[in-house]
């Protein structure tokens, strides 16, 4: 599986389309930065569709995409269309990866253009999507 396949199923399998090299970034360069008492304090549910609607950045990744993502981005519309970009570390240089498409919560989590199901769960203004290749918490802020 290449990078880009596991940085897309850490981030329910849709938000990269491009192929992303295998570059790992090292901890200290990457944008993805939360205080992980900060996030693990967080009492975390089953996410509804209220959850996800609006503007989301990553505050926390984990597992396969951290080896070459800096920072994700997603805007989750009412109308069950999305579109996201994700600042990625290709052969040494920054690139963003982009994807729109479909979105909705079934009760196993987030669908997005129709793929499988992933754990997908909320709290407090952020939501954690979970799969066997990573852990991505974006937090929910303003439209820019």
């Amino acid at each position: 599986m290449t990078a880009a396949a596991r940085a897309a199923s850490a981030i329910a399998a849709a938000l990269l389309s491009a192929c992303i090299a295998s570059n790992v970034v090292a901890p200290e360069h990457r944008l993805v930065v939360a205080d992980a008492a900060d996030v693990a304090r967080l009492d975390w549910g089953p996410a509804d569709a209220n959850a996800l609607e609006g503007w989301f950045e990553s505050v926390d990744l984990h597992g396969d995409a951290a080896a070459s993502l800096r920072k994700i981005f997603y805007v989750f519309q009412r109308d069950g269309t999305y579109t996201g970009a994700a600042l990625a570390d290709v052969d040494g240089r920054l690139a963003f990866q982009t994807l729109s498409g479909t979105w909705s919560v079934a009760p196993d989590g987030l669908v997005l253009d129709g793929a499988a199901p992933v754990r997908c769960e909320a709290a407090a203004g952020h939501v954690r999507v979970t799969d066997a290749n990573g852990v991505v918490v974006l937090r929910r802020g303003p439209l820019p």
